[in-house]
């Protein structure tokens, strides 16, 4: 607690909460918020792609789509709940846009038949994909966010990897599992759905945890970098904050 007071007194002055100090985005938030939403749309449009990697069958956006938790992490530990919000509005409306406009493109007459049907093949998805991505997404990285801030309260500051992983892998497992039943259910089995909830869940998790050494890296040089380590004591954890 005293690092966290020396870092408001020399940053903001004697007395003062760090977490007044950020109602609006800065310039370092916005870059985040921006790789956070490309690392979202690019994970929904590579997820066509089969992997097989040793034993497992995983689409090419498992090795892009954990990254969007770990961001979201940074986000929250860094910058609080309330903009951690508005960047997962932002990301939310941008893969809706996003979705919109290839699902218009493919429908435009081409000319040039290779062309169409590739973009047929890349682009064209049902509606339960779409609505399941875009509902899995907002649902899991809302969980995330609000789980480490409470925990980051709760702990004060200290041992950012059990929040980090306590909030990520229910995260996950809610997440997989709610794409897998808009998306899937009645096209698979209830057992196919529940094993790739648990293996992709699981996996996600191992994966996070693979890279926590460079996420706690980044956010202690993020924490400096900014000024900033913002506490959510006493706000109100409502979903359009």
């Amino acid at each position: 607690m005293n690092e966290r007071n020396n870092l408001a007194d020399e940053v903001l002055g004697p007395g003062q909460d760090l977490a007044r100090r950020i109602e609006r985005p800065t310039p370092a938030f916005i870059l985040l918020a921006v790789i956070y939403g490309s690392l979202l749309i690019i994970s929904n449009i590579t997820v066509v792609k089969l992997v097989k990697a040793g034993p497992f069958l995983l689409t090419a956006a498992f090795f892009t789509y954990p990254a969007v938790y770990v961001i979201s992490d940074i986000m929250t530990e860094v910058y609080g709940y309330r903009l951690s919000m508005k960047a997962i509005w932002a990301t939310f409306a941008a893969q809706a846009l996003v979705s919109a406009v290839l699902a218009f493109t493919i429908r435009l007459p081409g000319t040039d038949e290779a062309i169409q049907g590739s973009m047929n093949i890349l682009f064209s998805t049902t509606w339960r994909i779409v609505l399941g991505s875009l509902v899995a997404f907002w649902v899991g990285d809302w969980m995330n966010s609000l789980i480490l801030s409470k925990m980051k309260v709760l702990q004060k500051g200290h041992w950012f990897i059990f929040r980090a992983m306590g909030s990520s892998l229910p995260a996950h497992f809610v997440d997989t599992g709610l794409f897998n039943l808009v998306a899937f259910l009645g096209v698979w089995t209830a057992g196919d759905i529940g094993r790739n909830t648990l293996s992709e869940g699981l996996l996600a998790t191992v994966y996070e945890l693979v890279v926590f050494p460079l996420t706690l890296m980044i956010v202690r040089w993020w924490k400096k970098r900014e000024g900033i380590d913002v506490y959510d004591e006493g706000i109100r954890y409502g979903l359009f904050r």
